[in-house]
């Protein structure tokens, strides 16, 4: 049973009832990510993730983490290109608890000054983190090259001066900007009562709202390039990635290019695995996907492989989309997309968790109640002719590349792809 209500603030809340389970998982989505951002202040909305855990007016930090012990329960954050989401999964008793404490962080996070200069140390060593793990670089240079000079071009993390020389007045003034209930959803899924949860959500949210309903501006409009960009590292193997542009998240042909995705990388049977994997046993992974974002998208390819094996999988690369753009996808292999897609769904309905998340970005950025049984529908319809349309509208455009790992050569063959 789905319950929604937007309050007069502009706050949303979306709910998903279960009453077959003993948990609730609660979310709190903003509209605030890198797309947000300019070159100044990226990185600011990751680290406000951090910094709400650091304590409020009424709390402590080690008291946020206390009281979430001492109730079993778990609490968690993350930042996307285009979202932040706080959340909570606890037992189905507990869940006041849970709304008063994030409800807490999202409105009187204190953010003081000596904890704020700690944490700086601690993303400074995420960011380091990341840069020392070779697919998380390869990603940040693929949507860069994709998205160049562009917000989504930017990395989630920001960059370590962007970090270390923030302050509290600049951090609380982004907060302040984007932390506004319009740009706010609540997603609740599991065991809880309709009527009860309502009034939580009124009396930790709404009455600590804004009354002004104003909203952040669209998102900005983006250009796909073509751009190769590389970064060398001493390591053992070389990282591969190509991107096209995509389909938005609204876009009603979303199934087709999953189904698109799955066949041609997602799965131990798709062809770049069989062939660049299972047949000549060049690499260990290889794998297509989509991301979709408000005003557009993403359909990319990575192949993490050795050095001396660069040019040849980027043959096999090619060779396999050619192929599939000449003969297209093929009923059966459409069939098995399909029942992945559905039998996915399926699984994603078992876990309040998962489908937490699900609801709260389709409210947060479509304004609708996302829906298992609708998403299984239009699986469920897709053809072979739309699959090999979207193939041939995504691989007509030109592509984005990158590369990561030693400086050797045929380093930047997958620069030199062209599909035909």
């Amino acid at each position: 049973m789905d319950f929604y209500k937007q309050y007069p603030s502009g706050l949303r809340l979306i709910a998903n009832r279960q009453d077959n389970v003993y948990t609730v998982s609660l979310g709190v989505f903003v509209n605030v990510g890198c797309v947000r951002e300019n070159r100044s202040d990226n990185g600011y909305s990751h680290f406000i993730e951090h910094l709400v855990f650091k304590g409020t007016n009424r709390r402590t930090c080690l008291q946020i983490s206390e009281e979430i012990d001492d109730i079993g329960a778990n609490i968690n954050a993350y930042t996307s290109k285009d979202s932040t989401c706080f959340y909570t999964k606890s037992a189905a008793d507990d869940l006041e608890k849970c709304v008063d404490l994030l409800s807490d962080m999202y409105f009187n996070a204190a953010i003081p000054q000596d904890e704020l200069e700690r944490e700086k140390g601690v993303v400074i060593e995420e960011i380091k983190m990341c840069e020392d793990t070779p697919d998380d670089v390869s990603q940040d240079l693929i949507t860069e090259a994709l998205f160049y000079g562009q917000p989504l071009g930017q990395t989630i993390l920001g960059n370590i001066k962007n970090i270390k020389y923030s302050d509290r007045h600049s951090i609380l003034e982004f907060k302040k900007k984007h932390y506004i209930p319009s740009e706010t959803v609540v997603s609740v899924c599991g065991k809880f009562d309709c009527e009860r949860l309502d009034k939580l959500i009124e009396q930790y949210f709404e009455t600590n709202c804004s009354k002004d309903c104003s909203r952040l501006p669209e998102e900005a409009e983006v250009s796909y390039h073509s751009r190769f960009l590389h970064k060398f590292k001493t390591i053992e193997q070389s990282h591969l990635q190509l991107a096209w542009g995509g389909f938005s998240l609204d876009s009603p042909e979303r199934s087709a290019n999953n189904m698109l995705a799955s066949i041609l990388g997602g799965g131990l049977s798709s062809r770049l695995n069989q062939s660049i994997r299972e047949q000549h046993g060049l690499a260990y992974s290889v794998y297509a996907y989509p991301s979709y974002y408000s005003n557009c998208g993403t359909f990319e390819i990575y192949v993490g492989l050795s050095p001396e094996n660069n040019a040849k999988a980027c043959k096999l690369l090619t060779s396999e989309i050619d192929k599939l753009l000449c003969d297209g996808v093929t009923e059966r292999e459409l069939e098995r997309a399909r029942i992945q897609a559905v039998n996915s769904l399926y699984m994603n309905a078992e876990s309040n968790m998962t489908l937490m998340r699900l609801y709260g970005r389709s409210m947060l950025k479509l304004n609708e109640v996302f829906s298992v049984e609708s998403d299984i529908e239009k699986y469920r319809s897709v053809t072979c002719e739309q699959v090999n349309s979207i193939a041939r509208r995504i691989f007509s455009r030109p592509h984005a590349s990158a590369y990561v790992g030693p400086h050797t050569d045929g380093f930047d063959s997958v620069a030199a792809i062209e599909i035909r």
